[in-house]
């Protein structure tokens, strides 16, 4: 059964939130299982490139290679991903990094009207300087606000309930895909490049006449519509077919 971890960016409201994270869960495709990513107790600093990490960050790397892939949600702070999200990620990236060929789906979570392509477009560049195997087009958003949920924390949105479902089950697929293509390492690439074949056949242009190419000039005998008399000296008249001027 494939594992997708699940790292969920802090929305304006806690509630929401923590009530959006039961959703994804409930929404997970037969034969999957989503397990919420918590980074807890890492240091305030980036890792240190000279020193060993720390027990925090070595048990954030633990959950992360205990799973398949990794759905990552980010709401847009400033134009960009939370700090949080970001200190997350940085710390799974210490070497040696826990994100490199892991398969990555990231969406946004936005308020109806509100935009989340910047932070969007931050996090899929993180990931992927990290060596993360980031799914491509379409990005995807949540469209997620408090009132979605009842207060019994029931989502009646059919909107939001149906792009949690289209979400989780593109994320299995695209985990299981990454799998049956040969698990960890890079997407396989195409055997043969088309246009480097071709430069390998050193195939020649065809050489021109040793004498060069014949100039488009050519003269042709044409009735003249404007001749009209029947002296055998006017009948036909003579002209360049580049130009139609009679020719001499």
């Amino acid at each position: 059964m494939p594992v997708i971890g699940l790292l969920l960016g802090h929305l304006p409201q806690a509630r929401t939130t923590r009530l959006l994270s039961s959703l994804l869960h409930a929404a997970a495709p037969s034969g999957t299982r989503l397990v919420e990513l918590t980074p807890s107790e890492l240091p305030l600093h980036a890792p240190y490139t000279d020193a060993p990490l720390p027990h925090a960050g070595i048990e954030w790397k633990r959950q992360l290679d205990a799973v398949d892939g990794l759905l990552v949600i980010t709401p847009t702070h400033e134009r960009s991903i939370p700090g949080t999200l970001k200190h997350a990620l940085d710390w799974a990236s210490a070497s040696p990094t826990s994100l490199e060929d892991k398969p990555v789906i990231i969406a946004g979570a936005a308020a109806p009207g509100a935009g989340s392509f910047m932070a969007l477009v931050h996090l899929r560049t993180v990931l992927s300087d990290a060596g993360a195997l980031v799914m491509g087009q379409p990005e995807r958003t949540l469209t997620v606000q408090s009132s979605d949920f009842s207060a019994h924390g029931h989502c009646h949105s059919a909107e939001l309930d149906a792009q949690a479902h289209a979400l989780l089950g593109a994320a299995a697929g695209y985990v299981a895909h990454i799998a049956r293509a040969g698990g960890s390492g890079p997407l396989p690439t195409v055997p043969t490049d088309p246009v480097r074949a071709v430069r390998a056949e050193q195939a020649t242009a065809p050489m021109s006449p040793a004498a060069g190419i014949a100039a488009f000039v050519d003269s042709v005998a044409t009735a003249d519509p404007l001749a009209a008399t029947g002296d055998p000296l006017y009948a036909t008249v003579r002209t360049d077919s580049t130009t139609g001027v009679p020719a001499a």
